[in-house]
C-alpha cells in the first residue's frame, strides 16, 4: 500500500459498527436467506457509513482463468430452467466461463438483490428471466449494471437481446386444433401476467377465437401463477361453472400436476369430460393415461443460443443500439388427450 492510500476498511470493522458477527455480515452481503431484517438494516447502514466494498471477496473467487456468468431464473423447480442451464453451460464451459445460477422465486426485490450480488462478484455477463418486465426497480438495476446481458423468455422496454420460444404461434396452433375438433369454450391457465410469454398466449387465444366468430370469455382466462396449487384451484373453479370449458390449455410445466389432481378429485376424465393441452412438454405429460397433447420447444437450444449471444457481446464487444428478438419454433405434439365434440 502506498503512503497516500487510505487504510482499507475490513469486514471486522463493518461487523463491529453494526454490532453483529462477521458471519452475519457475510450472509447479508451474499443475500443468504433467513437473516433478520433488523440485522440486514444494521449491516447495510454500517457498509454505507464506512464506504466498505466487498469486491475483495469477489476477487478471491475470480481469476483470469475462471470467468463468470450469472443466470437468474424465477423458479428452481421448473425443469425447463434445468435444460436451459445445461444448454448454456455446454457453450460457456468451452470458452472458460463458469455459470452460476440463482433462483429469485419470482420476487422482484430478490431479482435486484441477485443482480447486485453478481455485480459485486464482477460477473462478465448475465442471463435473466424476470417476473415482471415492467417493474421499475428491476429495469433500473439492469440499466445501471451496464454489462452484457440476455433476456431469456422475456422482453423488456430497453435495448436488450431477447431470446425465447414462439409462444404466440404455438398457442395459436393449439387453439385452432381444438376449434377444429368442435370446441368453443376453451380455457387458459398460465402465469407470468407481466411477461411477453403470457401476452402472446392470451393474444393467440383471443385472435383464434375471434377468427372463428367466438367472443372470448374473460372468466376462462386464469393468468396469475405457474404453481401446481393454482392449476388445481383454477381447474376446480372452471369445471364448477354453469357453462364449464370443454377444453383447457395448461401452459406451464408446474401447472399440469395440479390440473390433473383437480380433475381426479372432482371425478372428471380426459378427454371425455375435458380435452387438455399442456405447454412445455414434460415427463408427466408423456406417462399419464391418456398421454397429454403438448406445445413443445427445445429449451436446451434456448440455453445454447443465450450463451452464444452473450459470449459474442463480451468477447467481440458487440452491443446493439436497439432491441433484438430471437425466437425458436414450437411444435404441437398430438397425443390422446383431446376429442372431437358436437358443435
Amino acid at each position: 500500500m502506498s503512503p497516500s492510500s487510505p487504510p482499507r476498511i475490513t469486514v471486522q470493522e463493518v461487523a463491529d459498527r453494526a454490532g453483529v458477527s462477521i458471519g452475519t455480515v457475510s450472509r447479508v452481503v451474499n443475500n443468504v436467506p433467513g437473516v433478520r431484517p433488523a440485522y440486514v438494516k444494521k449491516v447495510q447502514a454500517a457498509i454505507d457509513e464506512l464506504g466498505w466494498s466487498p469486491n475483495i471477496a469477489a476477487q478471491n473467487i475470480r481469476s483470469p482463468s475462471l470467468r463468470m456468468i450469472g443466470f437468474i431464473f424465477s423458479d428452481i423447480r421448473n425443469s425447463l430452467y434445468s435444460s436451459m442451464t445445461k444448454g448454456a453451460e455446454e457453450v460457456l464451459s468451452t470458452k472458460g466461463y463458469l455459470l452460476v445460477t440463482a433462483s429469485s422465486d419470482g420476487n422482484p426485490e430478490r431479482e435486484v438483490a441477485l443482480m447486485e450480488f453478481f455485480k459485486r462478484r464482477r460477473a462478465d455477463g448475465m442471463i435473466l428471466t424476470i417476473q415482471d418486465e415492467n417493474n421499475s426497480a428491476v429495469l433500473s438495476a439492469i440499466s445501471n449494471w451496464g454489462i452484457p446481458h440476455v433476456m431469456m423468455e422475456r422482453e423488456i422496454p430497453m435495448n436488450s437481446v431477447s431470446i425465447g420460444a414462439d409462444h404466440f404461434h404455438g398457442t395459436r396452433q393449439a387453439v385452432e386444433y381444438l376449434l377444429g375438433l368442435g370446441h368453443r369454450r376453451i380455457a387458459l391457465i398460465t402465469g407470468g401476467r407481466g411477461t411477453k410469454v403470457a401476452r402472446d398466449r392470451v393474444r393467440a387465444l383471443e385472435e383464434a377465437l375471434r377468427s372463428a366468430g367466438i367472443e372470448p370469455d374473460p372468466a376462462l382466462f386464469c393468468l396469475d401463477s405457474f404453481s401446481a396449487e393454482y392449476g388445481l384451484s383454477q381447474t376446480q373453479r372452471l369445471m364448477s361453472m354453469k357453462a364449464p370449458p370443454t377444453a383447457l390449455l395448461s401452459m406451464g410445466v408446474r401447472l399440469l400436476p395440479g390440473v390433473l389432481e383437480a380433475l381426479q378429485l372432482i371425478g372428471k376424465k380426459i378427454p371425455d369430460d375435458l380435452s387438455l393441452i399442456c405447454g412445455n412438454d414434460s415427463d408427466i405429460a408423456r406417462i399419464v393415461t391418456p398421454h397429454i397433447t403438448a406445445v413443445r420447444y427445445d429449451a436446451l437450444a434456448l440455453g445454447r443460443m443465450a450463451a452464444e449471444n452473450l459470449i459474442d457481446q463480451i468477447e467481440n464487444r458487440t452491443h446493439e443500439d436497439k432491441s433484438v428478438r430471437i425466437e425458436i419454433p414450437t411444435e404441437l405434439v398430438l397425443r390422446q388427450s383431446c376429442r372431437r365434440i358436437s358443435s
